[in-house]
């Protein structure tokens, strides 16, 4: 098994995604270092991009979504190895049909790929814990996986993040977001400057 290891990118874009959408439930994916040529003990997420906070259902948006985000990695030297979500009740943490149908389906493309999902009840500043839960697959099934993935440096700039309130002052771009006015960038490359000076 891979050691796991989530950028500040990847981990903070999961968490200001989440926060933007309280009461919906949101997902997304997290692009990987492609390792075909590297060393299998590391899977390295080093990006997230987000999905959807309407609905998250099996559609033509996702499929669309999806070739844009395959066209982006190939690019970039990146292959889609996660997937993400957060269910619209604080306190569900589970993994639904959905995340274990998508999960499946990027599993096809990466044999080592992750689902991880997020605890609602952690997405507050004072958080010392990971704000998800990571799953595999193991004998046909997602089985949860208990590893720790960021470091303290990133647990600090989300909570900074958090505390200072900079989700409102920059605003995190889905694909609803996307599909609704095409100039808003799925990319959100003023998020990643943003972590640049916070780090």
């Amino acid at each position: 098994m891979a050691e796991i290891i989530v950028s500040n990118q990847a981990y903070c874009k999961i968490l200001l995604h989440s926060v933007k959408h309280p009461h919906c439930a949101v997902n997304g994916v997290l692009l990987a270092e492609d390792s075909k040529s590297k060393d299998r003990k590391v899977l390295k997420f080093v990006d997230c991009i987000p999905l959807f906070h309407l609905t998250l259902s099996l559609s033509p948006m996702l499929e669309a979504a999806l070739l844009q985000i395959d066209a982006y990695c190939k690019s970039r030297g990146y292959v889609i190895a996660g997937y993400y979500q957060a269910n619209e009740n604080l306190r569900d943490k589970e993994l639904n049909n959905v995340a274990r149908t998508i999960g499946r389906r990027i599993q096809e493309n990466c044999q080592d790929s992750h689902v991880f999902m997020v605890d609602n009840e952690r997405l507050y500043p004072e958080s010392v814990s990971e704000i998800y839960r990571i799953y595999s697959m193991k004998e046909s099934s997602w089985k949860e996986e208990m590893s720790e993935t960021v470091t303290e440096d990133t647990l600090r700039v989300a909570s900074m993040l958090l505390s200072s309130q900079s989700f409102r002052k920059v605003d995190v771009v889905d694909f609803d977001n996307h599909f609704n006015d095409i100039t808003q960038d799925w990319r959100n490359i003023q998020i990643n400057e943003l972590l640049e000076k916070c780090t």
